[in-house]
């Protein structure tokens, strides 16, 4: 038998075919657009009473819901932010049709967070980072499935199953997520103020 393999049946898992269902997809961009106009009018309207809530900022300034439209260092980002809602719509359906619905600003100053929250009455979600730091929060999803409630199976060396992942900011980038995916933003840890403008998306006739 020397120099002749032995005949042996194919390991099972060579067999199995493995489909993605239920998956959950983020999409993320970076633009070389210098945002430091856009960050400095997001501080001024922050200075200036513009109207301002609190959600789910744990000691942060988050605006009213604003009109990127109104102000020439903030027109960009809003057409950054239809170009690349228009290229998620492709990769997910050529025919679907998406559009930008409600935006906010953020400010995190250090020791600001956002707490565990997601967007209700929207398609999608995103945020873009106008000036940040890298130790100035990184924003975190969480798998919040049922089965991953009631089976903590942990498989933290694979992505099929792991229960968070996070994203770190830099300047210019831009996220977009589902809206029903929980997420929350880390304590800015930086010396300086955490500037990122927020936003949902909408299909249209959805919502009136």
């Amino acid at each position: 038998m020397s120099g002749v393999r032995p005949s042996h049946p194919a390991p099972l898992y060579n067999t199995m075919q493995r489909e993605n269902w239920f998956v959950t997809p983020i999409w993320y961009d970076y633009t070389e657009f210098d945002f430091g106009a856009a960050a400095r009018k997001c501080l001024q309207l922050r200075e200036s009473n513009f109207p301002n809530r609190v959600l789910s900022n744990d000691g942060g300034w988050q605006s009213r819901d604003i009109n990127l439209s109104e102000y020439d260092e903030l027109a960009i980002v809003k057409n950054i932010l239809n170009q690349k809602i228009s290229d998620m719509s492709m990769d997910i359906d050529p025919n679907l049709v998406l559009q930008l619905g409600n935006v906010w600003i953020n400010i995190n100053e250090p020791g600001n967070s956002n707490r565990a929250h997601l967007h209700p009455v929207s398609a999608f979600s995103g945020t873009i980072y106008i000036s940040v730091q890298e130790n100035s929060g990184k924003i975190v999803f969480y798998n919040d499935t049922s089965p991953q409630k009631h089976y903590p199976f942990i498989c933290d060396t694979s992505p099929l199953f792991f229960k968070q992942v996070f994203y770190t900011p830099k300047n210019g980038m831009i996220v977009m997520f589902p809206s029903w995916i929980p997420h929350e933003v880390e304590r800015n840890m930086s010396n300086t103020h955490r500037i990122s403008i927020s936003f949902n998306i909408q299909h249209p006739g959805y919502y009136k």
